[in-house]
């Protein structure tokens, strides 16, 4: 998904340099916007995206619950109405780019979740060094800075008022998308200091503190 959405988007006017591009995010504000013109394809990259972040939330419903349900039950409920919402209401430009920061970010994630339970130290060591920098670097300065800044104050500077239909929830919804992720953030940082303690390292979905671990650890 990661791969296939920059190379949609890659030399459209509205990816800025942080994220690998060569233009500027007033773009998604600019070109008659609502009515802008977008490539066909992001149109099927975004209703995949729509397709997979729904399939995540039942995904989470269905499983059997874990210690961070309501905190994924969260995430998952504000991807799905965040990028169906702004599909309806022609947000597709920002969009994309919130979907191609946290996709950037997922490769690493799900490479840590499926290394954790395995011998292969180095490599896990690896892949948890690349989610912290590539978390910290999308998610923590990227989203707030380049993406919730061109909600907020780009979109108000380009485009009329009356046009901008649905502009509260969106940016209502992208700071509990922040408050999600300096959350997370904060426990990658402490999963790493955990293992650097006890030489364990625990899933993030497991969001384990060290007391629960050390109160595992008695029990067994």
């Amino acid at each position: 998904m990661t791969i296939w959405g920059f190379t949609i988007v890659r030399h459209e006017s509205w990816l800025p340099s942080v994220l690998g591009g060569s233009g500027s995010t007033r773009s998604c504000w600019t070109d008659g916007f609502p009515f802008q013109q977008n490539p066909p394809e992001l149109r099927r990259f975004y209703l995949t995206a729509i397709g997979y972040h729904f399939s995540e939330a039942a995904m989470v419903l269905l499983e059997s619950p874990k210690p961070d349900f309501w905190e994924m039950l969260l995430h998952h409920a504000l991807a799905c109405s965040l990028t169906s919402y702004s599909y309806v209401l022609s947000y597709v430009r920002l969009g994309s780019l919130v979907l191609l920061l946290h996709g950037a970010t997922d490769v690493f994630v799900y490479a840590s979740k499926a290394l954790v339970d395995t011998q292969c130290r180095w490599v896990l060591a690896l892949t948890y060094k690349g989610l912290v920098v590539t978390y910290g670097y999308f998610r923590i300065f990227v989203f707030p800075v380049y993406i919730m800044h061109s909600a907020f104050m780009e979109s108000q500077q380009e485009v009329e008022w009356q046009r901008l239909f649905g502009w509260n929830y969106l940016n209502f919804a992208m700071c509990c998308l922040l408050s999600l992720h300096v959350y997370w953030f904060g426990l990658i940082v402490k999963i790493g200091l955990l293992y650097g303690r006890t030489g364990q390292m625990r899933d993030l979905q497991s969001n384990l503190s060290s007391a629960e671990l050390e109160k595992q650890k008695k029990r067994s």
